[in-house]
């Protein structure tokens, strides 16, 4: 295996090899690191689900960070405790699933947030959301993320 070469005019040395992989690394070794890290991957994303029990923690989680949130746009200050940073995460996967479409180009979740929407953004309207709807926070967090952001953000005819 060589190592490296050297660059004849300006004497930099540029690997041939800049992943650092040996000839001698097999394809199943790689396959059980990415199955590793994959499994490492579901056990968080299990365990931020697990930590909210429904809509109304959630929304209590969010309000807390809304009362926190130092800055504005996309330069955003959110306070470093784990109700914030789980209200954070929460909403920022569900900002992730507002874009995805099925083959027809309509929104899976049926919000249609603009593509310059923060995260602060669709906070706020979850929290203005559960202070409307208390009663409708009793159940599973998704289902009332996904009625307040379609109620912020409807889809029009087209993209719906």
């Amino acid at each position: 295996m060589r190592r490296s070469r050297l660059e004849s005019r300006s004497g930099i040395e540029i690997s041939d090899n800049p992943l650092g992989i040996r000839d001698d690394a097999t394809p199943m070794k790689y396959a059980r690191i990415l199955s590793i890290g994959l499994v490492a991957t579901v056990a968080f994303a299990w365990n931020a689900a697990a930590a909210v029990e429904n809509a109304r923690e959630l929304a209590g989680y969010c309000q807390s960070l809304e009362r926190g949130a130092k800055g504005a746009g996309r330069h955003i200050y959110i306070p470093r405790t784990r109700e914030a940073l789980t209200c954070w995460g929460y909403m920022q996967a569900m900002q992730d699933l507002s874009v995805l479409a099925d083959e027809e180009e309509h929104r899976i979740m049926g919000a249609c947030p603009p593509e310059q929407t923060t995260t602060l953004q669709l906070i706020q309207s979850f929290v203005r959301y559960a202070r409307a709807h208390r009663t409708a926070l009793q159940g599973n967090a998704v289902v009332a993320v996904f009625r307040a952001l379609r109620e912020a953000y409807p889809c029009r005819a087209e993209h719906s």
